[in-house]
């Protein structure tokens, strides 16, 4: 079975797990007296994320086949070792959006049927969220810094200056959100230091090892020959740091969950597929880039 198949088989798996553990559960009366729905209505809302969700992860997982296909026609170049490596980290970030929305569908499912108890759930599906992209992006960053060798790119000092302080504010905002959020043990069901040493910590080491690895694509293409390929390259380094972005901007949504709560279904509704759609805009870039870097190759 070749790459493309398996990954079609994956998406397919996804999508039917999704919709069969997020329309099984019966809602709960709560949840329909909260936002004036009916059973029917939050099942029709159900479906429309589904809906959005698989166009989101066809757009990653075709992002990754695209630049695979690629990897796999320059493996033997200078620059096939760390494309190699970029493209193993696209995976892991192309399967995250998959596996964390499919994960907490089951257990969520569980937990209506009284299985297991609620705080463990909430912190493996946490944790899970975090641990996908983390490696996805360390092993971008392994592959750019590859490319630092292999071409011999100077890195701007002032540039990475600029970068480690826009992440040390970040993190600090972060931080403050997580810190000052009264719900924080309902939500991620740890102490601070925890939270602290297992979860921020690790985030604000994958954001700035993704931004990094960015900045280092995007020195990369200002090396290569060609306008069309640098043009190509472009697109992939806009991607990613697109995925970098809208990494940071969903653990910010994640802390003030249960502040958005108090917003209409319509609000609520309107803000996650924003968040979706926008992201998705990374994955289309990222395929746009590495399908013209194919075609490229393939003359």
């Amino acid at each position: 079975m070749n790459i493309k198949s398996k990954l079609f088989l994956f998406y397919i798996l996804s999508i039917v797990l999704y919709a069969i553990f997020s329309l099984l559960p019966t809602p709960s009366p709560a949840t329909l007296h909260a936002y004036g729905l009916s059973a029917t209505g939050v099942r029709l809302i159900i479906l429309s994320i589904i809906a959005i969700l698989s166009v989101v992860w066809f757009l990653g997982l075709n992002s990754f086949a695209q630049l695979y296909r690629y990897c796999h026609l320059i493996h033997s170049e200078k620059d096939g070792r760390q494309m190699e490596r970029i493209t193993q980290g696209m995976f892991f970030i192309a399967i995250w959006l998959p596996v964390s929305s499919v994960v907490p569908a089951i257990t969520r499912y569980i937990v209506d049927e009284g299985m297991t108890p609620i705080p463990w759930i909430t912190i493996m599906e946490h944790y899970i969220n975090l641990f996908l992209p983390l490696i996805g992006f360390v092993l971008i960053g392994f592959g750019a810094w590859g490319l630092t060798k292999t071409f011999r790119i100077r890195t701007s000092y002032a540039a990475l200056n600029v970068m480690g302080i826009i992440t040390i504010y970040v993190s600090l905002i972060y931080y403050h959100l997580i810190v000052s959020a009264r719900e924080r043990m309902v939500i991620y069901h740890l102490s601070i230091w925890l939270l602290l040493l297992t979860f921020i910590a690790p985030y604000v080491f994958m954001w700035g090892t993704g931004l990094t690895a960015v900045y280092i694509l995007y020195l990369y293409q200002l090396k290569v020959k060609g306008i069309v390929y640098r043009k190509a390259l472009q697109l992939l380094t806009l991607g990613l740091g697109w995925l970098v972005i809208m990494s940071i901007v969903f653990q910010f949504l994640t802390t003030l969950s249960f502040r958005l709560r108090g917003l209409s279904i319509y609000w609520i509704l309107f803000i996650i597929y924003s968040a979706l759609l926008v992201l998705s805009a990374g994955f289309v870039l990222i395929a746009l880039g590495t399908r013209k870097l194919r075609k490229i190759e393939e003359v």
